[in-house]
């Protein structure tokens, strides 16, 4: 008891470390913003069941919505809305468990490789301090995604391992990868790979016949196909768009990424020089392309564990084989080695002419379904990075971990992957944010009536509606997320889509009262609110700039001619509705202010 004693006193702080460098700090701390506003309008309208549903009934309108990625961290944040915390809380603890999750998945596979308690304990914060992971919090689920890809692995490890895999690891594979799928698709599609790699080496390995091994891969094959059928029927259709290969090599990593991290995110490469300096400008693809997938400290750990033992070789052949595919892949199809940008290129797509150099990753991504969403190539460090972790962690097998030398070493990473305090600061802003537009859609709330159909115009990627919806208890048409969004469009009345996006011509604004009056007079939607701010653009901070209020309150002027209609003016919202026989005094008077 003791012992176990001294494991739960050793895990706890690496935890918090855990919690603070993902700003999952509930009262404190909030992993981002932007993206949490979309997480936590599916999140609401789930709570706002009289029990949870992993339907949206009040976004994306006419049908019920279905997010796009992230379900299993939207159901966890609804809970706890439905136990009473505010939003920022909310998606604060939803991120915490899961990345507790995370670190007991990280500390399980260590002990089915039969290394040390501590060193298992110390590996799982070496991964989750990984910056890669931290980096993408700003993604939402994607970090979750990379995070659990330890876990991940320790699901499948029984089904490729044991001689005969038994009902129970089975199901195990199959709830990590339906618990993928719905998470993060890039992540999923890792962890199809990371399998099949661990597979082949396990085959390999044991000399195991054939038919063995089709039963063993055909198990596993199965267990991802229902993962990816069930998503499918949830989410309604089985693929989107695919990008061009010129986005694929934009977002590909540059050799030197793997190797040098950028100056002014760690404080440790910084004050040694080790850092390299990059801007925006320099580079194709965005800034994440440039900043996140530096993996040279878990490279260099990998190195160091096998020069000095060789641990379990059976499970260090497969972690190799998945850190050199991911890190390979992360490179897009084209090699690319200090290849800048040229002067007047405008864009962040990357034709092959200034990439000439293939590596052969193109073929595939352009032909193989899952690979062919892919299209932010550099994600694939996440599976190189999380190779050579394992490949690490395999190589202390058998070792006890009170004498077990990895223990500095991993401790050594950790301290490489801290953070400018400045980064830390972020999070805490993020809270604020959060609880600004919660207190907006609160003040809001008051102009709008329960259930009622409302659109919101322009129309564009709404991030905020998706939040304030369901926070007023309306029902939207508008939504935010480029897949959704494209899924609500199709679905709406040809009123409604006769809207141009995210504008509204200056030219034509008799027109555009003539398409407000459509909407209402059509019935197609229960009032019509036009909205002063672009509704992505509370993803960055609130308040925000009301871009859209000169024109629209000349709309106003022509629809307030127009004695069938009611307007309710607001801060940042004209909303227009018919008149009812039974309010029409009420509307002129409102109409009036």
């Amino acid at each position: 008891m003791s012992l176990r004693l001294i494991h739960v006193f050793a895990a706890l702080p690496l935890v918090l470390l855990v919690l603070v460098l993902h700003g999952a700090i509930p009262g404190y701390s909030m992993p981002t913003f932007g993206q949490a506003l979309w997480v936590m309008g599916f999140a609401r309208s789930f709570a706002n069941s009289e029990l949870i549903w992993i339907f949206a009934n009040n976004i994306g309108n006419p049908a019920p919505a279905a997010i796009a990625f992230g379900l299993p961290a939207a159901l966890a944040a609804a809970a706890f809305l439905k136990l009473g915390f505010d939003a920022a809380d909310a998606y604060s603890l939803s991120f915490g468990a899961w990345l507790v999750l995370a670190f007991w998945g990280c500390y399980r596979l260590g002990r089915l490789l039969n290394v040390g308690t501590l060193l298992s304990l110390t590996a799982a914060a070496m991964w989750l301090s990984t910056p890669m992971l931290w980096m993408h919090e700003s993604y939402s689920s994607l970090a979750l995604g990379m995070s659990l890809l330890p876990f991940y692995a320790m699901c499948a490890w029984p089904t490729i391992w044991d001689e005969v895999p038994s009902p129970t690891a089975f199901l195990a594979l199959g709830v990590g990868a339906v618990i993928a799928v719905f998470m993060d698709g890039y992540t999923f599609v890792m962890f199809a790979v990371a399998t099949f790699c661990l597979w082949v080496a396990a085959t390999i390995r044991r000399k195991e016949k054939w038919k063995r091994a089709v039963i063993r891969i055909g198990l596993i094959g199965s267990a991802f196909l229902v993962a990816y059928t069930l998503f499918t029927l949830y989410i309604g259709r089985a693929s989107f768009d695919p990008a061009p290969m010129d986005f694929f090599r934009a977002w590909g990593a540059n050799i030197e990424f793997l190797f040098r991290p950028v100056q002014g995110l760690l404080w440790l490469s910084d004050w040694i020089g080790f850092s390299e300096a990059r801007a925006s400008a320099d580079y194709f693809g965005d800034p994440s392309v440039f900043t996140t997938p530096h993996a040279i400290f878990l490279i260099l750990a990998a190195i160091i564990g096998l020069a000095i033992s060789h641990g379990d070789k059976r499970a260090i052949y497969g972690f190799m084989i998945i850190g050199l595919v991911g890190f390979y892949f992360s490179l897009g199809p084209s090699f690319k080695f200090y290849t800048l940008k040229p002067n007047g290129v405008a864009g962040p797509v990357m034709p092959a002419s200034y990439a000439p150099i293939p590596t052969g990753t193109g073929y595939i991504s352009e032909n193989l379904p899952g690979f062919d969403a892919m299209r932010a190539s550099y994600r694939w460090a996440a599976l190189g990075m999380f190779g050579m972790w394992a490949v690490f962690l395999a190589s202390a097998s058998g070792r006890r971990s009170l004498t077990e030398w990895r223990i500095p070493v991993a401790v050594g990473v950790v301290l490489c992957n801290l953070p400018h305090q400045a980064w830390l600061a972020t999070y805490a802003a993020n809270r604020e944010n959060m609880q600004n537009v919660e207190a907006a859609a609160k003040s809001i709330d008051e102009n709008f009536v329960d259930d009622e159909r409302v659109f919101f115009a322009p129309w564009g990627n709404d991030f905020f509606i998706t939040f304030l919806a369901p926070s007023i208890r309306i029902k939207a048409f508008n939504i935010g997320g480029d897949k959704n969004v494209a899924t609500a469009f199709d679905q709406w009345p040809a009123a409604l889509q006769a809207f141009p996006q995210r504008e509204v011509d200056r030219t034509i604004g008799a027109n555009y009262a003539d398409m407000v009056t459509a909407v209402l007079t059509s019935h197609a939607a229960d009032a019509v609110a036009l909205s002063f701010i672009d509704n992505l653009a509370p993803t960055q901070a609130w308040p925000v700039k009301q871009e859209f209020k000169e024109d629209l309150l000349r709309v106003a002027d022509t629809l307030a001619a127009n004695q069938a209609l009611s307007l309710t003016r607001t801060a940042d919202y004209i909303i227009v509705r018919l008149h009812s026989p039974i309010s029409n005094s009420s509307a002129t008077s409102t109409l009036s202010r």
